[in-house]
């Protein structure tokens, strides 16, 4: 019964008409308490009307109704971090990164949070846990394939993305079974890949060493795609430039600049 007033709702959330959603919403939690969408996205409302209190109020009985989804709780914490509401701020966002551990958003925000509260030691390293949830989820979505689309070498200035590439794809191959290394091609041989395109779209392959063992191989076209995917929205982009914002208060002024450069260079 309530679906006809949350389905409008959303449209109307889509039109950034939140005003008129919340009504919607706040009918149907009326109608039916037990729908915890309706009161998630009534929460979500009262935050872009700026009834943060209301936010609160609405998000909090959505948490309680759906304990184990994430967005509710990121969107939570956002809301007690807009009170200054500091503690439940970051208890919210933990619990968003405890249901979902490659929630980027919710290390992102719990990084802001700490950086407010001037805890910039635990902010430095959340940003960077953020930006590796992000790595995770990547390679997660990558299917290894000759078909795939085959993408070309491209100079970057920055480099940070490099080392984010090579963590995940050490922790796809932990995750794969029988795999007891990882490696990747030289120079010249990145360069005679590119130019053969002996592999196709592949990311990997495993291979044999002179001890037979199987060790994962990840191909240019791997790192190719990774980089170009960094770039898809600005998630990377403004982790990384956040943590140059930490860096920077702690007076580590060339890593700063080396990270502000890279966030500028991975803009989408």
């Amino acid at each position: 019964m309530t679906q006809v007033l949350i389905d409008p709702a959303i449209e109307l959330m889509k039109a950034q008409r939140f005003g008129e959603a919340l009504h919607l919403l706040r009918t149907a939690v009326a109608q039916d308490p037990s729908q915890w969408n309706a009161w998630y996205m009534a929460g979500q409302c009262c935050r872009f009307v700026g009834d943060i209190g209301g936010a609160i109020e609405h998000l909090s009985r959505a948490a309680e109704l759906k304990s184990d989804e994430a967005p509710i709780f990121l969107a939570l914490g956002i809301a007690f971090q807009l009170n200054t509401q500091w503690n439940d701020a970051i208890e919210a966002f933990r619990r968003a990164i405890e249901i979902d551990s490659d929630c980027e958003l919710a290390y992102n925000s719990l990084a802001l949070t700490q950086k407010k509260t001037g805890e910039l030691d635990k902010a430095l390293h959340n940003y960077d846990a953020g930006a590796k949830a992000l790595a995770r989820r990547i390679v997660k979505a990558m299917r290894n394939s000759r078909t795939t689309p085959l993408l070309k070498h491209r100079e970057t200035v920055g480099t940070l993305w490099v080392g984010y590439a090579s963590y995940a794809a050490l922790y796809l191959a932990s995750s794969a079974e029988g795999i007891n290394s990882i490696a990747w091609p030289t120079g010249e041989q990145a360069l005679e890949e590119e130019r053969t395109e002996k592999h196709a779209g592949l990311y990997w392959v495993d291979v044999p060493n002179d001890n037979r063992e199987t060790v994962r191989l990840f191909l240019p076209n791997y790192f190719d795609t990774f980089r170009e995917l960094l770039r898809r929205d600005a998630a990377y982009s403004n982790l990384i430039g956040n943590r140059g914002t930490v860096l920077e208060l702690l007076g580590r002024h060339v890593e700063a600049r080396q990270h502000f450069g890279e966030a500028t260079e991975f803009l989408p």
